[in-house]
């Protein structure tokens, strides 16, 4: 009996130690990497980070695909939008049927992009930080000198003993493709500025303000080679004639800045209304007068300034003004870019010459990007700002479309046939450079901003509560 009444207690204790055991292995199996035991809110926890995780990654895809097919001027669709209003305007010109039915005048064609021009310096004087101007001034002047020199030197170089060119024309040549286009830079400046990327470091606010500076210069050069080669004025004249540009522009463009940041008052109704038709009109005036007076690089010089210590005086309303503003960019974008495509006409490219002037042409943009490189070294950089600064400043357009023709339009006034090909010379450089850098420069400023250069924090955490906000919806 006692036999009998210890076997079942025995087997009542394996059963107990048994389940023990596998209680264990269960605790042990669900201890985390710190060895303390999971409790049932751990354990919650975790699945919700899982969660979390999981909802985070779709997040982020979602953003990226919203980015990708955002309507302009924002996301990555604007770009290839951007670069169909070049081609459009190209096809509208070369396409014998379209072109035949589709004529624009040359008169409505520079005044239109002259008018577009005008709101995206607005915007640009607007746009720009003047702490970061303050800090950047140094190498400010660097950039918008360098480049612009060793490249005009270069491509005169080249097109003196490549495409035979007398050493006048080379330098008209050098000096045509010197300019970097700010129809082309500062919307892409103001899209990355609006993201906050490069916004600490402040490379917007430093290619926007040296872009004009760089176009005085080119342009000052431009006028002196073109009055050496048909003799018209002194050089000195045409030389003094580009500082006497500088001066007026900045000038003119302080007293108007100063005069709009206290008319209209304060206190008047529809403030903001007010001061934007006031800045357009005056910018306007600025950019047309001054082509008018025969200081073409002053007008943009005043526009630039002008806006930029009206905005110093509208801190309140500064954003709405913006706002306004960047509504007539976009209906202006459009007629821009593609009357800058419409300007290349491929029957004016002469075929023995083309091979040449896309050497000569991409020699110089090389030069160039190395030598903007190292204009902005020293200067609290690192590397990847250094290389977007150096892409950045390869777009060209605007300058060279509105001097590209004026070479060729001097030399058939004087009945030269020999400089009427000198003219065509320069004429196709420059159609070849707006063809190529124009659409190239804008794309790759649009990919390489966001991968080369830093985001600012608050951005970061603004975005950062937009994915936690979509997350919990």
């Amino acid at each position: 009996m006692e036999h009998e009444d210890l076997e079942p207690s025995t087997g009542v204790n394996h059963t107990a130690s048994a389940y023990q055991e596998t209680q264990e292995e269960t605790v042990m199996n669900l201890k985390g990497t710190d060895g303390n035991e999971p409790t049932e809110g751990s354990n919650l926890l975790n699945s919700s980070e899982k969660r979390l995780q999981e909802t985070s990654t779709e997040s982020n895809r979602f953003q990226r695909l919203r980015q990708t097919f955002t309507c302009p001027p924002h996301g990555s669709l604007d770009r290839v939008i951007t670069n169909g209003m070049l081609l459009a305007g190209f096809l509208i010109r070369n396409i014998p049927v379209i072109s035949d039915n589709v004529r624009i005048k040359h008169r409505w064609s520079s005044s239109l992009r002259s008018t577009a021009l005008s709101v995206i310096l607005v915007r640009a004087g607007l746009g720009l930080d003047s702490k970061a101007l303050k800090k950047l001034k140094g190498v400010c002047v660097r950039l918008s000198m360098g480049p612009c020199l060793v490249e005009a030197c270069t491509s005169a170089l080249l097109a003196h003993f490549l495409m035979g060119l007398p050493w006048q024309w080379a330098f008209i040549l050098g000096f045509v493709l010197g300019a970097v286009s700010p129809a082309v830079v500062v919307p892409s400046m103001l899209l990355l500025q609006g993201g906050g990327y490069g916004v600490e470091k402040g490379v917007p606010t430093l290619l926007m303000a040296a872009g004009s500076f760089d176009d005085i210069l080119a342009i000052t050069g431009f006028n002196t080679c073109l009055g050496m080669a048909f003799s018209t004025g002194s050089t000195i004249f045409n030389v003094l004639r580009g500082v006497l540009e500088v001066v007026i522009g900045v000038a003119t463009g302080c007293l108007l800045g100063f005069f709009i940041q206290y008319f209209p008052s304060s206190d008047q109704d529809k403030l903001v209304w007010k001061r934007t038709f006031l800045v357009l009109g005056f910018s306007v005036l600025a950019v047309f007068s001054s082509t008018q007076f025969g200081f073409p690089g002053s007008g943009g010089l005043c526009t630039l300034v002008m806006a930029f210590l009206a905005g110093l005086g509208w801190a309140s309303t500064k954003v709405e003004v913006e706002k306004i503003i960047s509504v007539a960019w976009d209906i202006f974008q459009p007629l821009l870019f593609g009357l800058i495509g419409a300007e290349v006409s491929i029957a004016s490219l002469r075929p023995e010459t083309v091979g040449l002037s896309v050497a000569t042409l991409g020699i110089a943009v090389l030069v160039r990007i190395l030598t903007t490189f190292l204009m902005v070294c020293f200067a609290g950089f690192n590397v990847k700002e250094k290389i977007f600064i150096s892409f950045a400043w390869l777009p060209k357009a605007t300058v060279q479309a509105a001097i590209g023709s004026v070479a060729l339009d001097t030399a058939r006034s004087h009945g030269e046939k020999q400089l009427e090909e000198y003219g065509m010379d320069v004429l196709t450089v420059a159609f070849l450079a707006i063809l190529i850098t124009a659409p190239v420069g804008s794309v790759l400023i649009g990919l390489l901003g966001p991968r080369l250069l830093q985001k600012a924090e608050h951005q970061n955490k603004d975005q950062e509560v937009q994915e936690e906000t979509s997350i919990q919806v």
